[in-house]
């Protein structure tokens, strides 16, 4: 009888063969394929003055003109201003009871949040008089209009699309960053499936599909921290799309300025087709990401394929090869067994 200490017992077999797979592609498969968020650099186009006693809680650009909502109990406000220099043409301010949050236009109107009255106020863009609102539940922190459903955050890490219509919960959207859940979403701007959040206490702008609620990138806005006034809370809050520019327009609580940037990607170096990688830089470069992948997947499937093809050809430790040694047992099995 041969030597039995190579031989795979029957059990093990599916566990055996599983955990070759798993192994095999945990190593072809390259680290940097998972989805993980890229960074953004923020461009400054240009600078403009900021009311620094505006607690801003939403900025909105609609048809060349800039609405602002401020927070605060007693000094809350929607306002219209000045892109350029920043002047308050005009303004409404809140019942003391109510502090400010979030605004979108929707139609010919403006729907503000409030933080915690539970109550979102409908002004008449023209005139800036409430001619309706809506109740909900929670607090309210930032809003946006993607064009179908009103996108509002309540400082959580989960996104609600509300019907513009009644303000009712139409679905839910939890935001994710590498992965993570991530909290604190405060003011919101939606534009090309995109929604881009303002991370309250933070100088983190999230970059957030709309879909999957996956962070895309993010921007690290701290070299802006100039345009803090010093005043307590004044921290990175108001982010607006300027279509003509295609920037935004971004600025804070009490910040002196507010500034027209952009978002740009930090893009991989490439290298120039004339230039041979291995005399530049004297080692191979390393193979682009999609290519990497190819080739896992090229060397993962006939490699599985032949581990499936020795484990049922009859290699040692083999069924076929079992029952040569091991007879059949004649006592009948019982039933509810392992």
């Amino acid at each position: 009888m041969e030597h039995g200490s190579y031989m795979i017992r029957p059990t093990m077999a599916p566990r055996v063969l599983t955990v070759l797979i798993v192994v095999l592609f945990l190593t072809l498969l390259p680290a940097s394929v998972e989805g993980d968020s890229e960074a953004a650099e923020l461009h400054v186009i240009s600078s403009h003055s900021h009311d620094e006693w505006a607690f801003t809680q939403g900025l909105e650009m609609h048809d060349g003109s800039l609405y602002e909502s401020t927070g605060l109990y007693g000094y809350s406000s929607l306002r219209e201003v000045d892109p350029s220099s920043g002047e308050v043409l005009r303004q409404t301010l809140l019942d003391e009871s109510l502090f400010g949050e979030g605004i979108t236009v929707v139609g010919d109107t403006i729907v503000m949040l409030t933080w915690r009255a539970g109550v979102a106020l409908i002004f008449d863009i023209e005139t800036f008089e409430v001619v309706g609102n809506h109740t909900y539940s929670g607090e309210g922190w930032g809003l946006c209009n993607d064009g179908t459903s009103l996108v509002m955050s309540n400082g959580t890490s989960e996104l609600a699309f509300r019907d513009p219509s009644d303000f009712t919960v139409q679905s839910t959207l939890l935001v994710t960053l590498d992965g993570q859940q991530t909290d604190q979403l405060n003011e919101l701007e939606c534009d090309g499936g995109m929604i881009y959040a303002n991370v309250w206490g933070s100088d983190l702008i999230l970059a957030i599909n709309s879909t999957s609620g996956a962070v895309e990138f993010t921007v690290d806005a701290s070299q802006l921290a100039e345009s803090r006034s010093g005043r307590f809370n004044n921290v990175l809050n108001g982010i607006a799309y300027v279509a003509e520019h295609d920037a935004f327009l971004v600025t804070g609580k009490n910040w002196t300025s507010m500034h027209l940037v952009r978002f740009q990607l930090i893009q991989e170096p490439v290298e120039d087709d004339d230039t041979d990688p291995e005399s530049a830089t004297g080692a191979p470069s390393s193979p682009p990401r999609a290519e990497v992948l190819s080739l896992s997947v090229l060397l993962g499937i006939p490699l599985t394929l032949l581990i499936l093809l020795l484990w049922t050809s009859g290699t040692p430790g083999s069924a076929s090869r079992r029952r040569i040694h091991n007879p059949p047992a004649t006592r009948a099995p019982t039933e509810g067994g392992r």
